[in-house]
C-alpha cells in the first residue's frame, strides 16, 4: 500500500534543508576564516625573497616586517574576548575580514619601511581576532554534535592557508624563473617587484568574500540572549536549529542565567568555569601542547622556509615548492592538538552542569 504523506511531513522537509544549508554555509564562513588566518601566517614566505631583492631594506628591517604579524596577533588576542564581548561575535568577525581586506593594499602598494610594517601589524591584528572570535562563534551558534566538525574545518582550512600560501609563491617563483631565462636583469629586477606585490594582492578576494560571509550569517545566540534580547536569540537559533532544538536550548539560557543570578543573590561566589576541577586539566592540556609547538620555532620556519631553502643551495622555483612541507606536517600537527584540546567544549550540554 502506498504511503501517504502528511502536509506536516511534507512541509518540515523544505525547512530542514534551508536549516542545513545554512548549517553548511556557517562552516563555509567559518573555514574562510580560518584560510585567513592561514595566509597570514605563510604569504610572507613566498614574497620575502623578492621583497629583499628589491625593496633597499636591511636584515633587521625585514625581520620586523615578517614578525609584525604575530606582534598584530599576540595584541589582538589579548583583546579578542573583551572586544567579542562587546560589540558581538558577528561584528568582530566582519570587523577582523575588513582589517584583513584593508591591510592587503597597504602592503602591496607599499614603497617604504613604515607602511610595510603597519600593513602586516594590521594583517597581523585580523589573524588574531579570527582565531579567537571564529571558534567561539561556531561554539555557540552550531548544534552540539557539529561544534568539533566546526573547529575541525577551521583549523584544517587554516593549515590549508599556510599550503595556498606557499602555492602561490610556488606559481610566482615559475614566472621569476622564465624572466631570468632573458639574461635582462633590469626587467628582472622590475618583476620580482611585482611579484612580491601581486602574492599580497592574490590573497584579497578570500578576506573579501569571508566580510561578505560575516554579515550574512546571524548573530550568536547566546550572546544575544546575555544583552537581554530574548526574541532576537531565540530567531538566530532558529536559523539552525529544528523549533525543539531552539526551545530546548534557549531553555538552558534561562537555566544559566537564573542559576548565577541565585548564587549572585545568596552571596556564593561565582567561579569562573576555567578554574572548574572538571576543565584544568583538559584547559592544562591545550596549553601545554600548543605551548610546545611553539617552542620548536615553527612560525619561524614557515616565514623563512623559502630563504633558509635558498641558503642551503636550492634555486628560487626549487625552495618554492618545498616550502609548503613544514605547513602540512608540522601545522596539521598542531591542529590535532588544538582540536584535541578543545574538545570538552564549554558550551557542550555533556559539560555544562
Amino acid at each position: 500500500m502506498t504511503r501517504m504523506i502528511s502536509p506536516v511531513e511534507g512541509s518540515t522537509a523544505p525547512v530542514q534543508n534551508d536549516k542545513t544549508a545554512y548549517n553548511r554555509f556557517l562552516l563555509l564562513v567559518a573555514g574562510l576564516g580560518g584560510l585567513l588566518y592561514g595566509v597570514d601566517v605563510g604569504i610572507i614566505a613566498g614574497a620575502l625573497p623578492y621583497l629583499e631583492a628589491t625593496s633597499g631594506l636591511n636584515a633587521g628591517q625585514l625581520s620586523l616586517v615578517v614578525a609584525a604579524v604575530l606582534l598584530g596577533s599576540v595584541i589582538s588576542t589579548l583583546f579578542a574576548g573583551l572586544l567579542a564581548d562587546w560589540i558581538g561575535r558577528k561584528a568582530l568577525m566582519s570587523l577582523s575580514g575588513m582589517f584583513f581586506v584593508a591591510s592587503i593594499p597597504m602592503i602591496a602598494l607599499s614603497h617604504g619601511y613604515q607602511p610595510l610594517v603597519l600593513g602586516r601589524l594590521l594583517q597581523g591584528v585580523s589573524a588574531g581576532l579570527i582565531g579567537v572570535v571564529v571558534p567561539l562563534y561556531l561554539a555557540e551558534c552550531l548544534v552540539a554534535e557539529n561544534r568539533g566538525k566546526g573547529t575541525g574545518i577551521f583549523q584544517w582550512l587554516l593549515t590549508l592557508g599556510i599550503v595556498v600560501a606557499a602555492v602561490v609563491g610556488i606559481f610566482f617563483s615559475v614566472r621569476v624563473e622564465q624572466v631570468a631565462r632573458l639574461q635582462d636583469p633590469a626587467r628582472l629586477l622590475a618583476f620580482k617587484d611585482t611579484a612580491w606585490r601581486s602574492i599580497f594582492w592574490v590573497s584579497l578576494p578570500p578576506g573579501i568574500l569571508f566580510v561578505i560571509g560575516s554579515l550574512m550569517v546571524a548573530e550568536s545566540p547566546r550572546w544575544l540572549f546575555r544583552r537581554g534580547k530574548r526574541e532576537a536569540a531565540y530567531a538566530a537559533l532558529l536559523r539552525s536549529r529544528t523549533s525543539d532544538q531552539a526551545d530546548s536550548e534557549l531553555r538552558e539560557m534561562e537555566e544559566t542565567v537564573l542559576a548565577e543570578k541565585a548564587k549572585t543573590s545568596t552571596g556564593a561566589q561565582v567561579k569562573d568555569s576555567l578554574l572548574r576541577r572538571k576543565y584544568v586539566i583538559p584547559f592544562l592540556l591545550a596549553c601545554v601542547i600548543l605551548a610546545c609547538n611553539q617552542a620548536t620555532g615553527i612560525n619561524s620556519i614557515i616565514a623563512y622556509n623559502t630563504n633558509i631553502l635558498l641558503q642551503s643551495g636550492l634555486s628560487v622555483q626549487a625552495s618554492s615548492c618545498r616550502s609548503s612541507a613544514p605547513a602540512c606536517s608540522s601545522d596539521g600537527l598542531k591542529n590535532c592538538g588544538w582540536i584535541r584540546g578543545t574538545g570538552c567544549n564549554p558550551w557542550s550540554p555533556q559539560i555544562r552542569s
